[in-house]
């Protein structure tokens, strides 16, 4: 089965609007592919919804969360690599990837592509 890292930009857009992103999560808690991650991204993604402009109350994170840890691998991060040369703390989804074994990357941008 295909082994996908959700970029925290694309759980953000999943959890927030409906569109592609959300489409591509449910079909990863659908089991049409394994999701891939970290606690490094759970905590990153946590940070950015408890951001005042997304109005999302902590009952909701705390509801989203473990949702989403039922619906992934969530593996443990021990790589340490400098792959993202202009913004080094999306070292981790990189990581995440590698000690995770994925098999693509998703991302809502190209800033981590273009890095590489």
């Amino acid at each position: 089965m295909l082994r996908v890292v959700l970029y925290s930009n694309v759980l953000v857009s999943a959890t927030i609007s409906d569109g592609r992103s959300r489409e591509l999560l449910q079909r990863g808690m659908a089991k049409r592919f394994s999701i891939v991650t970290s606690d490094l991204i759970l905590q990153e993604l946590i940070s950015v919804l408890s951001r005042p402009e997304f109005e999302i109350s902590k009952e909701e994170i705390n509801t989203i969360i473990p949702v989403l840890k039922r619906s992934s691998e969530v593996v443990i991060v021990k790589s340490k690599l400098e792959a993202v040369k202009n913004d080094p703390k999306d070292d981790m989804i990189i990581e995440t990837a590698y000690d995770g074994k994925a098999d693509i990357i998703v991302t809502g941008g190209n800033h981590l592509l273009a890095s590489l």
